[in-house]
């Protein structure tokens, strides 16, 4: 039989204690296939993507080739590596079973005709949506508790503003921090948030991305202006004094 493989890690699955990694995940399903009698002759991999969106490369391209009947079965090492999320696992099985592909699940029971393996699936899939839950939850309760303390608690950080692995504390981006005292300046001199981007295109100044100012993004900026003023907002939380050195007076 012709199989695909795929394979994925999220970030969680990178940066946290799970290390089922892609070349293990390879592994364990090369094994399984020359036990079986598969030979795979594609594999799809998904890296640094998580299983709770159905948005990733990979998996599209997994989806076309089974719709060009180019296999017969996906193997998988486990289920939560094709979706955390039990509903994006079921919809993209019934999608695979739509043009006759199987997935085969190396740590699972994979008989999709038998009720009782179908059952045990979606505990699998339950069970995997869940655990995802309580990894947000104990991420996003961390990061609350950083902001109360006034600290960085993750995401992008703001246009001025560096962040650093391991550290708490927002660090100022000279350059960036220039540019956004002169977009305070501009503005409250009764330019419009367009004039503001225009004037600063011609100074030859850009935006985090290197490209040219436009309105949203001094917009974007100017909201901005609690945090550069030395307070921090994560989740709600707001702080009255930020750990981050502040780049406007007031």
């Amino acid at each position: 039989m012709n199989v695909a493989s795929y394979v994925r890690v999220s970030t969680e699955a990178q940066a946290g204690p799970e290390r089922y990694g892609l070349s293990a995940q390879r592994a364990d399903i090369a094994a399984y296939a020359l036990s079986h009698d598969m030979q795979i002759i594609q594999t799809f991999e998904d890296a640094g993507v998580s299983g709770a969106t159905l948005d990733r490369p990979g998996l599209s391209a997994l989806l076309t080739a089974a719709a060009a009947h180019q296999f017969q079965a996906v193997i998988v090492a486990k289920l939560d590596r094709v979706a955390r999320d039990l509903m994006y696992q079921l919809w993209i099985e019934k999608e695979l079973l739509k043009v006759g592909v199987e997935i085969v699940s190396v740590a699972e029971p994979s008989n999709s005709d038998d009720p009782t393996s179908h059952l045990f699936r979606q505990i699998i899939g339950a069970f995997a949506e869940f655990e995802k839950a309580r990894i947000t939850s104990r991420m996003s309760g961390g990061r609350k508790q950083k902001a109360k303390e006034g600290g960085y608690a993750g995401g992008r950080a703001a246009f001025g503003y560096g962040s650093h692995r391991g550290s708490h504390v927002l660090t100022v981006e000279p350059e960036q921090a220039m540019v956004v005292q002169q977009v305070f300046t501009l503005r409250s001199s009764g330019l419009s948030l367009r004039s503001v981007a225009s004037e600063l295109n011609a100074r030859g100044l850009r935006t985090a991305e290197n490209k040219n100012w436009h309105a949203v993004q001094v917009k974007r900026v100017l909201d901005r202006r609690p945090l550069y003023c030395g307070q921090y907002e994560y989740g709600g939380i707001t702080t009255t004094e930020g750990k981050q050195e502040r780049i406007l007076n007031a």
